[in-house]
């Protein structure tokens, strides 16, 4: 929990420098080059103390100029007089590329370079905000709308504004190195066509998607969706659920909402595990993982409450609820 804020600033820093243009580099390198050339200059020619260099640095460049730490020997002098130049021409460039960046960023002008990431494509702030919650230490996140008119995530999700219909759109989210893209678009019709355009344009990701009509599951699947969540069908059937059955409801709506502090978590079976029984285990489950096992996912199917001499394979996977 402590190593994760430090890992996102390391991710951040390294984002910044690989979205940074040649133009704007070379802008940058000149002003911290001109920096560390000062340093040297008053910490060896000058005498001057490692920490008192920096300092007097800084004040030149910023054009701060306190005064109290400054050049004293002839050569010194002559050779601080370029980093007092550079401070006043480069300072305000710099400052300038920097903030054109970040307003690019919050705009969701600028084309992402994240890869094994996340895409999502939707205009719903509960989900967008559901996802990003639930995903983000993950992985990277960027989602493309054409109604926000700002990110509202700028630390936490890459922005792409645009029409999530449009290849180009699609492209600059660079979709082509994403793991993954959930598509919640409202509209079956969109959703169709969004998935086609991902399959086509990265034939190895895993499409995760919503759609309202039961009838066109079939065509979903067929321009390659790997998960389909049928909103309409599956409200419908919680809501007369909730006529006969009202505590399962509750309970089914604490859980994926984590309003208890529970969750459906996928996982990878223990290589102590193969070979034994579903009854062999349920007590490890339960002592040693704080976790009560739903179902078995094998080959792609969802074996759900597994028979109690069910016998557990190499690529299994374990549903709990934790």
């Amino acid at each position: 929990m402590v190593l994760w804020p430090l890992q996102k600033m390391r991710t951040s820093i390294v984002k910044f420098v690989e979205n940074v243009k040649r133009k704007e580099r070379n802008i940058l390198l000149i002003f911290f080059a001109s920096a560390i050339f000062q340093i040297i200059i008053l910490h060896i020619l000058d005498g001057k103390g490692f920490i008192d260099s920096i300092y007097a640095t800084v004040a030149t460049l910023t054009t701060v100029g306190f005064g109290d730490v400054s050049p004293t020997s002839p050569l010194a002098r002559i050779l601080y007089i370029p980093t007092m130049i550079v401070g006043v021409l480069m300072l305000p460039s710099a400052a300038v590329l920097i903030y054109e960046m970040h307003q690019r960023k919050v705009m969701g002008l600028k084309d992402s370079k994240q890869k094994d990431h996340v895409v999502v494509l939707g205009n719903s702030k509960e989900i967008i905000d559901s996802i990003i919650s639930e995903m983000e230490r993950s992985y990277d996140i960027c989602f493309i709308s054409d109604t926000y008119e700002t990110n509202p995530y700028v630390d936490r999700a890459h922005f792409i504004r645009g029409d999530p219909l449009e290849k180009s759109v699609l492209i600059k989210a660079n979709i082509a190195q994403a793991r993954h893209v959930i598509i919640a678009t409202e509209d079956d019709s969109n959703t169709i066509l969004s998935t086609a355009l991902a399959r086509e344009l990265n034939p190895d990701i895993n499409i995760i998607a919503t759609i309202i009509s039961e009838e066109r599951v079939g065509t979903l699947k067929t321009v390659g969706a790997n998960h389909i969540i049928n909103t309409d069908s599956v409200t419908g059937r919680l809501l007369a659920s909730a006529v006969y059955e009202p505590a399962v409801i509750d309970l089914i709506s604490d859980v994926t909402s984590a309003l208890e502090g529970h969750d459906f978590v996928e996982m990878e079976l223990p290589e102590n595990f193969r070979g034994k029984t579903v009854k062999d285990i349920l007590i490890d489950i339960r002592t040693d993982r704080d976790a009560t096992l739903l179902a078995i996912h094998r080959r792609g199917q969802n074996i759900i409450n597994p028979a109690l001499d069910m016998v557990l394979e190499e690529n299994d996977k374990m549903i709990v609820l934790q």
